[in-house]
Parts: structure tokens; C-alpha cells; sequence
């Protein structure tokens, strides 16, 4: 039996529910988020300003990390205890990280 509600055509909402938060600096080095949940899975970003970001145990973003534009969520998938490395392409901001569940 499934718990995933369902819409007007009976298809499944596949839906996460947000949990912990973490607010990352975007500037001119590298800043690293704390490591994720054990139970995490996926997180949502977004950014207030352009930036790259890398995921790993010791990340470190470079200028040739992936990239995320500023004001659009993005949804990734994560290995729980992983950390996030973000930094800037040209202007100073925040990245907002949401752990999803």
C-alpha cells in the first residue's frame, strides 16, 4: 500500500517534505556546508546569486564546478554525510540548501 497521495486522474504525487536548512556563503573562495543527514537523500538549492557548486566528502567548487543560476530551485541527489562547496561566478550572495525527506 502506498502513501503517496494521489491527483484528480489517480496518478501518484511523488512529494518531499523539507527538513533541515543550512545557508552557504557565495564569495570569491570556496565555503563548504556541513555535512548532510544520514537519512538525506536529495536537496534543494537556490542561490541568490550565479555560483558552482561540488559535492563530496571534501569538496572544494572551482571555476569548472557545475553551475547554478541564481533564483531557480534546483533538486539533486546526495549521498548522506556528503558536504556542498559553493562559490561565486561574479557577485557575492547566499546558497540556501534544504535537506529533503
Amino acid at each position: 500500500m502506498s502513501i503517496l497521495a494521489m491527483d484528480d486522474f489517480g496518478q501518484r504525487i511523488q512529494a518531499l517534505r523539507p527538513g533541515v536548512a543550512q545557508e552557504v556563503p557565495i564569495g570569491p573562495d570556496s565555503q563548504a556546508s556541513v555535512g548532510f543527514g544520514a537519512a538525506t537523500t536529495v536537496v534543494r538549492l537556490v542561490a541568490t546569486s550565479h555560483c558552482r557548486f561540488t559535492l563530496g566528502n571534501a569538496p572544494a567548487a572551482t571555476a569548472s564546478s557545475h553551475y547554478l543560476p541564481a533564483g531557480i530551485p534546483e533538486y539533486f541527489r546526495v549521498v548522506p554525510g556528503e558536504k556542498l562547496a559553493v562559490l561565486r561566478v561574479a557577485s557575492d550572495g547566499v546558497l540556501y540548501i534544504t535537506e529533503m525527506a
